[in-house]
């Protein structure tokens, strides 16, 4: 039985304990993994015998995490035409950013006003973990680690089907500034505020956890819209 704090995947440890989750559920981690590092780009094309062969596996559990996927929208096809990785435009960007502020908002008003005193060192070194790669531009582990915080507020929330709604949007917003992010190659500011948001929910400060969660996703638009350039045409 693998330990409970390491993801075999990906080998990212996780800031506290997880729950038993089943084969699909792990391969569909492993492939959201693959979708917001770059490895599956948009438009790649997958099917469950090759994606069972580098898990090891066999196609079925492949094939459910695949559908089960696609059903969120990270995949299309399916069936006997095989899979493919969903391409987000400017419109689908736009709807991602508006779900985070009413999902995110109050849900880190709720974990703050919750939060255990023994969660925050946890939740604290995945942010400076993420401040440290964000800085020296390494897109790969920041989407890693990234992913991995949103996952951790995500549990702390106390409800899963929340957990899951906002780990499907952190991966909806790698799949969209992803490739931008990496062509850049370079530090950016937009997710450095990180710490400063755990040092907020561990200090039970509701309101300013809000607000600062309201403001970070308030400036992802002029932030994708000088990061994506002409190429995006208009957020509205």
């Amino acid at each position: 039985m693998q330990p409970a704090e390491t993801n075999v995947f990906t080998g990212i440890s996780f800031a506290g304990a997880v729950r038993r989750i089943s084969l699909r559920e792990e391969i569909a981690e492993a492939l959201s993994d693959d979708l917001v590092t770059g490895r599956l780009p948009a438009g790649a094309s997958l099917t469950a015998n090759d994606a069972a062969r580098r898990f090891g596996v066999s196609a079925t559990p492949v094939r459910e995490a695949l559908i089960h996927l696609a059903a969120h929208g990270l995949f299309t096809g399916g069936h006997h035409r095989g899979f493919q990785v969903a391409r987000y435009g400017w419109a689908d960007f736009a709807e991602i950013v508006e779900a985070r502020k009413l999902l995110s908002v109050p849900l880190v008003g709720r974990i703050a006003r919750t939060l255990p005193d023994e969660a925050g060192p946890g939740l604290a070194r995945l942010a400076d973990r993420l401040d440290a790669v964000r800085w020296y531009g390494d897109t790969t582990e920041t989407a890693l680690i990234d992913r991995q915080f949103f996952g951790e507020l995500g549990r702390l929330s106390g409800n899963e089907r929340l957990a899951g709604v906002l780990r499907l949007l952190r991966v909806q917003t790698w799949m969209f500034l992803g490739p931008y992010l990496r062509a850049a190659q370079g530090p950016t500011d937009a997710w450095r505020r990180h710490r400063e948001l755990v040092d907020r929910m561990t200090a039970h400060d509701a309101e300013g956890a809000q607000a600062l969660m309201r403001d970070c996703i308030a400036a992802q638009r002029p932030f994708a819209r000088r990061l994506v350039g002409d190429a995006g045409g208009d957020l509205g």
